[in-house]
């Protein structure tokens, strides 16, 4: 376990898991990040996708020093599909929706890169929606950093 150069350096990995773990799936399921939605409308977005965003972090335990600390970091992993079938009830959506979930969760469940002292732990996360054909299920992802300043 290493001090992280990069405080978002788990992001471009956790980008690199989903893309080369769910690259078989039909249709192709698009890996993306927060900086390919800033200027996107729902409308023109690319589906079906997961979307990695950070969403914050937490100190949970710091030495009496302030020289080392342990960070929990929370990222979600947002599918977001889109099925005009049965738009009434948006059945159709939420079960693309479903099928692309359950991959990614056992993908990044117990995903362990060398920076992160634990591996990746599925923790409860934000309610999904649905809007006009589109569905968005968000999975939430807890990693532990130790950072030691030298």
């Amino acid at each position: 376990m290493n001090n992280p150069d990069n405080f978002l350096a788990l992001e471009p990995l956790l980008v690199a898991r989903l893309a080369e773990q769910l690259a078989d799936m039909n249709p192709k399921v698009h890996v993306l990040t927060a900086v390919d939605l800033a200027a996107v409308t729902e409308a023109t977005q690319v589906t079906p996708a997961i979307h990695v965003i950070y969403n914050g972090h937490r100190v949970t335990e710091s030495d009496s020093t302030g020289r080392k600390v342990r960070v929990e970091q929370t990222w979600l992993a947002v599918v977001a599909t889109r099925n005009m079938r049965q738009l009434a009830n948006g059945e159709a959506a939420r079960g693309d929706a479903g099928r692309i979930a359950a991959r990614a969760c056992l993908e990044l469940m117990g995903f362990k890169p060398a920076m992160l002292s634990k591996p990746l732990r599925l923790v409860s996360g934000p309610n999904g929606g649905f809007s006009a054909g589109f569905q968005y299920l968000p999975l939430a992802f807890v990693a532990e950093l130790v950072l030691t300043k030298p």
